[in-house]
């Protein structure tokens, strides 16, 4: 690999490795034709780490190009247990170098080493295992129609898809489409985020060791507005499949409409999380803590609506304080001990701020700082850290309660019965992940089935499972990951129809 294409990185830690700068197409890495440069940050300080290339839309129809042609010729042909023992050994690979990933992401995400970043990577092995094993097993179905017809349908790869991946998981969402988008048998241009493209190209370089053919996955950094978009509107790209914002994924739903492409998007969240009084309150505190300081709070499931009913309201909001204060530990991502790192960059960093004062200052909210064991985004003035924050007795109709905020901030309010719970937790534009504590089952599950959410967990919160279907309702997106259906999503359906009838050869029967 060139200079030019490369970057020597020193972790924190004092290790040293080679950091691919180029575009990945066709298993090589090369220049971008435009003069146009990512700089990455490390969130944590601030300060730069690299330069990388950015694709231009003629990077981008070169690569989906490759991908076109690669899929007609060869990769078409591959059969399923070929592409999961490609995946296996893509696996391999994953476990031999998980540590550097989950550092690379540490450094470029801001995610916490030992207890977010080496998390990610255990997810990323466990699905690539999953969808190997599945590569062969998209079976179809036989229906008869007659005596004399029947009817079989086929699940077959849509061709070439698109990938465009969020900053928050850089890789772990990477995987959530890639590894599924192989497996089904399509051939893939993917686009990190301009945030954090460091992993996924240092990823491309496993891609390529595990045999995977030239034009089978090609890997694009870039910016939406010139990447994103010449992907979206590229006519040889059969489906995109788009995980960030909702106002970014309307745009692009829009946008695909050229050539009708399949769509996926997993956009915006505004989880609730609903106690009832009859909950375990201690493991309720646990796992909502969980749920809206862990990455930060940069989760689309993050439960930063917090549904407490009135007779405990007051002894959650104390355990929930003091909860956070002795298992939450702000501070350098690489030291084995925190576990909450910074947020993502200035922009940010900015953003975050607002919210919270629009809510001291403008709504006059009740805002309680949370020291996680002391510290203090002011004791890392040079990163663009945020003290984990509670609002408490907020209303329906704040802003704080409404809006995604995607930081460490939980917005608490009060309930009195079960008919109010389910109102305010379905009283938002969003519906991708929700979570409901009591110890009455049958409560649970009623409320679970009138809950407008694609993933609602009982007692517990944002423990998904890479072999349960992952997605939103209303403007959360459409389409789902993970799971069988994180790779049925990359197919489409043949329906063949046979006929068994022959009248000439019956005439001369007789």
């Amino acid at each position: 690999m060139s200079s030019d294409l490369s970057s020597e990185i020193t972790l924190p830690t004092g290790e040293k490795y080679i950091q691919p700068t180029g575009l990945f197409i066709n298993n090589e890495f090369v220049p971008s034709t435009s003069s146009k440069k990512i700089i990455t940050v490390n969130p944590a300080t601030a300060q730069p780490i690299c330069e990388l290339h950015a694709a231009s839309a003629q990077d981008v129809d070169r690569a989906v190009k490759v991908a076109h042609e690669t899929f007609e010729k060869t990769w078409s042909k591959v059969t399923g247990s070929e592409r999961g023992e490609l995946l296996i050994k893509l696996s391999q690979l994953i476990e031999r170098d998980a540590e550097i990933l989950a550092k690379i992401d540490a450094l470029n995400a801001g995610k916490p080493y030992a207890t977010n970043a080496m998390n990610d990577i255990g997810q990323i092995l466990e699905l690539t295992k999953f969808y190997a094993g599945y590569a062969d097993k998209l079976d179809g179905k036989y229906i008869p129609i007659s005596e004399n017809k029947f009817v079989y349908e086929i699940n077959e790869p849509l061709g070439v898809v698109g990938l465009i991946v969020p900053w928050n998981y850089p890789l772990a969402m990477a995987s959530w489409k890639l590894q599924g988008a192989l497996a089904a048998g399509n051939t893939v241009v993917i686009k990190s985020a301009e945030n954090t493209p460091m992993s996924l190209l240092y990823f491309a370089q496993l891609i390529k060791e595990a045999g995977f053919p030239p034009g089978a996955v090609n890997i694009l950094s870039g910016f939406g507005p010139i990447t994103g978009s010449a992907m979206v509107g590229h006519e040889l790209i059969d489906k995109i499949s788009f995980t960030g914002s909702t106002g970014v994924g309307k745009l692009i739903q829009q946008q695909a409409s050229v050539n009708l492409k399949n769509v996926t998007l997993e956009c915006g969240g505004k989880s609730p999380a609903v106690i009832f009084k009859d909950a375990n309150l201690s493991e309720a505190v646990k796992w909502c803590s969980l749920g809206i300081f862990y990455n930060s709070g940069q989760n689309c499931t993050a439960n930063s609506r917090i549904l407490v009913q009135d007779e405990v309201y007051d002894e959650f909001i104390q355990k929930f304080q003091e909860y956070t204060k002795e298992n939450w530990v702000l501070g350098d991502p690489f030291k084995d001990e925190t576990t909450v790192g910074p947020v993502i960059s200035k922009t940010h960093h900015e953003r975050i701020l607002s919210y919270l004062n629009h809510g001291s200052n403008v709504e006059k909210l009740n805002k309680i700082e949370i020291a996680p064991l002391g510290s203090t985004a002011q004791d890392y003035p040079q990163g663009y850290y945020i003290t984990p924050t509670i609002f408490t007795d907020v209303p329906v109709t704040s802003k704080l309660f409404q809006e995604e905020i995607f930081g460490p901030v939980a917005c608490v309010t009060k309930f009195s019965d079960f008919e109010e719970a389910i109102k305010i937790a379905n009283s938002s534009i969003y519906g991708l992940g929700s979570a409901v504590f009591t110890k009455n089952i049958k409560k649970a599950h009623r409320f679970a089935r009138m809950l407008k959410a694609g993933t609602v967990w009982i007692n517990s919160s944002n423990d998904e499972d890479i072999k349960a279907s992952f997605g939103g309702y209303k403007m959360s997106g459409v389409g789902r990951e993970m799971g069988l259906e994180g790779i049925k999503t990359y197919t489409q359906i043949k329906a063949i129809h046979v006929n068994l009838d022959d009248e000439e050869e019956e005439k001369a029967k007789l």
